[in-house]
């Protein structure tokens, strides 16, 4: 293939599946895994790759204190994404933590992405109340190209915003896979159905252990063309792979885990997340 063809498709492939992409990287966020860690922080640094080749990179800084939770990050393209298309944006999240047995559950109240690409700018607020949308603001407005599938409001209810979603409380390591997300964009309501696909050795800055690997289907609910390929692509023939670890679990593995690699399956190629720092700071 020849270098200018590669870096047309990896252009593709950062236009169609950036949402999806930062959705699963940004929630590479650490959580302890012990009920309501007092003052305790964390980081994380990743990178997505297309044909081998970087695109973006991002690092997140999380911390505890009592019974709530705040995360900051940012993200940006990098390599040859950047001679085509230089972005960079930022995430802020608050949140409560709940207890939930010997753990701590998370539990989101606000949702905060803005981000500059070119010339484009965009923002996306959301707040939560009792694990359900209480609102949610897009700058500039969505617009909603025929035959668009409108969001109802029981669609808002029992939902997590991507990054909330997949800090997955767990009673046992065998059990992280068995069940679905329920996640909310401000846009775009889908389900993410995770199943069991294995564990593997995992090996990084801060992390010397073993990862669980799921199976997980992407199933859009609302907020979506219809008719859009991108997504019937990732809804109907996309192979996803989503692989969680925990810092901190007992000897059942009960803890709460965040992904620390992904690999989604697009139209032009295989969009590849991994972990290359997740560590606790404090």
């Amino acid at each position: 293939m020849m270098f200018t063809d590669k870096a047309a498709r990896i252009h593709t492939a950062t236009g169609q599946n950036r949402i999806f992409a930062a959705a699963i990287l940004s929630a590479l966020s650490v959580m302890p895994a012990t009920a309501f860690a007092a003052d305790s922080g964390y980081r994380t640094e990743y990178g997505i790759s297309v044909f081998g080749i970087t695109i973006a990179r991002s690092e997140l800084n999380t911390r505890i204190t009592n019974n709530a939770y705040a995360l900051d990050g940012s993200f940006r393209s990098s390599g040859v994404a950047r001679i085509f298309d230089s972005t960079k944006g930022s995430i802020t999240i608050n949140g409560n933590m709940r207890k939930q047995g010997a753990a701590a559950a998370v539990q989101p109240v606000s949702y905060l992405t803005t981000y500059r690409s070119g010339k484009k700018h965009k923002r996306t607020a959301i707040s939560f109340k009792n694990g359900s949308v209480s609102a949610f603001d897009n700058q500039p407005p969505i617009r909603k190209n025929d035959p668009w599938v409108e969001t109802r409001p029981d669609d808002l209810k029992a939902v997590f915003d991507p990054i909330s979603a997949m800090m997955i409380t767990s009673p046992t390591s065998a059990a992280v896979c068995n069940r679905t997300l329920q996640i909310f964009d401000g846009q775009t309501r889908a389900q993410i159905r995770l199943s069991p696909a294995g564990t593997e050795a995992f090996s990084i800055k801060g992390f010397d252990g073993t990862a669980i690997t799921c199976n997980a289907k992407f199933v859009p609910v609302s907020g979506y063309e219809k008719d859009k390929k991108s997504v019937r692509y990732l809804a109907d023939k996309s192979k996803i792979t989503i692989s969680f670890a925990s810092l901190n679990t007992d000897k059942q593995g009960a803890g709460i885990y965040a992904p620390v690699a992904a690999s989604v399956g697009t139209q032009i190629g295989t969009v590849k997340v991994r972990a290359t720092r997740f560590e606790q700071t404090k």
